[in-house]
């Protein structure tokens, strides 16, 4: 990947994720979120669109995330009070 492709879908990591989510723990509920995918795959459970992503790349220890991944997974996260309209 290019320079140029990566800036215009850079990696975010728990620090901005957490920053972009608003989420009121900051990275330590980002990292939550990740621990609780991560549980998933490890039992042999699929991940579901709702679930937060498994990161992108590994910066050293780090886990990070395309900017487009997390945009990705805030428009199929149900949020706070929403509810899926009735059939």
């Amino acid at each position: 990947m290019s320079d140029a492709t990566a800036g215009a879908d850079p990696l975010l990591h728990t620090e901005h994720v957490a920053a972009k989510i608003g989420v009121g723990g900051g990275p330590d509920t980002v990292r939550a979120y990740l621990k609780r995918t991560r549980r998933r795959v490890a039992d042999g459970l699929p991940v579901r669109p709702q679930d937060f992503p498994l990161p992108d790349e590994m910066v050293r220890r780090s886990p990070a995330w395309r900017e487009s991944t997390i945009d990705r997974w805030i428009s199929n996260r149900p949020g706070r009070g929403h509810r899926p309209s009735e059939p």
